[in-house]
């Protein structure tokens, strides 16, 4: 399904931009600023559960207004995925440190090979260079990597199926 009109496809893209990155992204830099966070990468354990939380209830802002908007199920059902991974990444992150870019690039990458064919696998490297990249600066351990990863893929397939959606 594709928007009815411009406007709505318009919302339909701002509503999550906004919701799932820019919010949580300003969240997190005025944290730094202030000195409630070390750093923007939240790499202190203790310091990730509130701007998580924040991120989350961003998210379902952001759900609920795209189901307002009667959105796309595919869009749905891909911000269902983000949240609900987001939201046991909250859980875990009390514990253990996941890779929460990992849980990101892993999903996107997740929901391109199930909406276009396993062409797209074609991005996975991009999975791998993120966790390259977030090892190499001593961010993640490669299981808190391969955790954030696996999360990811399982949250995405599981959502698509319980929605229906055929693929």
């Amino acid at each position: 399904m594709t928007a009815p009109d411009v406007a709505h496809a318009f919302l339909w893209w701002i509503i999550p931009i906004l919701g799932i990155s820019v919010a949580p992204f300003l969240f997190i830099w005025q944290g730094v600023r202030k000195g409630k966070l070390t750093d923007h990468h939240v790499s202190q354990r203790e310091q990730r559960f509130v701007p998580l939380f924040f991120g989350l209830t961003c998210m379902l802002l952001s759900f609920a207004g795209l189901y307002a908007l009667h959105a796309s199920p595919i869009l749905i059902a891909t911000v269902v995925a983000v949240i609900v991974a987001c939201g046991i990444s909250l859980i875990v992150t009390r514990y253990w440190k996941i890779s929460l870019h990992l849980v990101g690039m892993a999903g996107a990458v997740t929901v391109f090979v199930l909406l276009f064919g396993p062409r797209w696998l074609v991005l996975s490297p991009l999975v791998l260079l993120v966790g390259w990249a977030r090892w190499q600066v001593r961010a993640h351990t490669v299981l808190q990597a391969i955790a954030g990863t696996c999360l990811a893929i399982f949250v995405t397939i599981a959502t698509f199926h319980l929605f229906g959606i055929q693929l």
